[in-house]
């Protein structure tokens, strides 16, 4: 029997994560390394944006606060472009989740200093349920 390794790589799942603060990437990366999703990084909104053009990920996880196009700008350029992706904010932010849902289009907020375990539960529950 042959397996075709091309076809088991096409199967995982694509998280693209926008964030310009290099110790919060290296964090998340820790939090999603026992899962083999396969992770694309964006250090703003604009390079969201062109990277999930080309890369059409499964789930984006995405910060407010960035230089050059911030989180809220990328989130609803990325919802123009793809209603169904979810995009979970990680952020410090006061505002409510329910105004950034209606005002951006994300689907979940998480605040920092991140729970982990309620991190997890919304990646098993977006991916892997």
């Amino acid at each position: 029997m042959k397996f075709n390794f091309k076809k088991i790589e096409e199967i995982k799942k694509k998280i693209l994560i926008v964030e310009d603060e290099p110790m919060s990437i290296l964090v998340i990366q820790k939090i999603l390394a026992p899962y083999q999703f396969q992770l694309v990084i964006a250090v703003n909104g604009l390079d969201a944006i062109e990277k999930f053009k080309k890369e059409k990920a499964d789930l984006v996880i995405m910060d407010l606060y960035m230089p050059e196009m911030d989180g809220f700008e990328a989130s609803k350029r990325i919802k123009a472009m793809s209603a169904d992706t979810p995009i979970i904010v990680i952020s410090t932010t006061d505002i409510a989740e329910d105004e950034l849902k209606k005002d951006i289009g994300i689907d979940y907020l998480l605040k920092k200093p991140l729970n982990i375990k309620k991190f997890q539960d919304f990646i098993h529950m977006l991916l892997l349920a």
